[in-house]
């Protein structure tokens, strides 16, 4: 059963949130051929505090 994390800063709604969940999940069944229920995805958000790019927090860009 394929387990997939999605990292992100916080922002999508929930609809984006249900399209790309939808789409990773069919992407498993026809590359895999696994039924939908087999197919796991969390969204872990992280507001800019807590990450950086280029040695700088995302919060501290200008």
């Amino acid at each position: 059963m394929p387990i997939v994390t999605i990292q992100q800063s916080p922002g999508r709604s929930k609809a984006q949130r249900q399209l790309l969940l939808k789409r990773i999940t069919e992407a498993f069944e026809e590359a895999y051929e696994l039924k939908p229920e087999a197919v796991t995805v969390f969204f872990q958000n992280f507001d800019d505090e807590h990450w950086g790019k280029a040695g700088k927090l995302h919060s501290d860009k200008s």
